[in-house]
């Protein structure tokens, strides 16, 4: 009852807030209060986690619970960290708040994917040096190829309105009510040849379940743009196991 009533507040707010707790810049649906005590349990380690899916250098990534609500926490270590992340953040504001834009930019789309809660930034010199982002956890099944069409048809229509979701792995959507969901993506809206942008972006797709290239089109199959992604794609593939190949010599000698 609690988290149903605290998703009515949410939705009736019509803009997130914007407002700073000393040093971070918070961009919240939740109303100040709320705001800064998930803050304080994020920093002080108080939070709830329920479940950790990633712990590591690069990322947590992990379901918590905070007063009645299940949220997602993802803090993305290895950017907060890195200096040309860092760096890039002066122009177009840290992952955790780009996180929380695109979130609200697939509601404003008509395609389903998490509420985003919280997104709170540090900056120091005009540039993030942390930041982290929570949002509603989704509660539903991984995708499967039996839902191989189902995801094909979001897909499409994500290319339809001129934006990418990047690494789109069938790991990378959920199936709730036989609804199709986004998770784990950052938007990109391809400006130098999107046709073949898009066609590389569904050849991954692809490759991640075979089973989606009978629910494609005709006119799809025979794509030019997809053949020239496919000959990309294995090119791309080749290289990277060429690299491996290097390192795992080196580590030999």
């Amino acid at each position: 009852m609690t988290e149903r009533l605290t998703r009515m507040a949410v939705k009736e707010r019509t803009s997130p807030l914007r407002f700073n707790e000393e040093s971070w810049h918070m961009i919240s649906c939740l109303d100040e209060a709320c705001s800064r005590e998930l803050l304080a349990e994020v920093l002080e380690g108080r939070i709830e986690r329920e479940q950790v899916f990633r712990d590591n250098w690069r990322t947590l990534s992990a379901q918590v619970r905070f007063q009645g609500m299940s949220l997602l926490l993802k803090i993305p270590r290895a950017r907060n960290s890195r200096l040309w992340e860092r760096l890039l953040t002066f122009f177009r504001g840290s992952d955790a708040q780009r996180i929380f834009r695109h979130l609200s930019m697939m509601s404003a789309m008509g395609l389903a994917a998490p509420e985003p809660v919280l997104a709170c930034e540090k900056r120091r010199a005009g540039v993030t040096t942390d930041a982290f982002v929570c949002y509603y956890y989704v509660e539903g099944r991984r995708a499967e190829p039996r839902d191989a069409g189902l995801v094909l048809e979001a897909l499409r229509k994500l290319h339809g309105l001129g934006y990418l979701r990047t690494d789109a792995q069938l790991a990378n959507f959920l199936i709730r009510d036989d609804a199709v969901v986004f998770i784990d993506f950052r938007l990109k809206r391809p400006w130098l040849l999107p046709g073949l942008k898009k066609a590389r972006e569904l050849d991954r797709f692809l490759r991640s379940c075979p089973e989606a290239k009978r629910h494609l089109t005709d006119r799809e199959a025979s794509s030019f743009w997809l053949k020239i992604a496919h000959a990309l794609e294995d090119a791309s593939f080749a290289r990277r196991r060429l690299k491996r190949s290097i390192r795992d010599r080196k580590k030999l000698k």
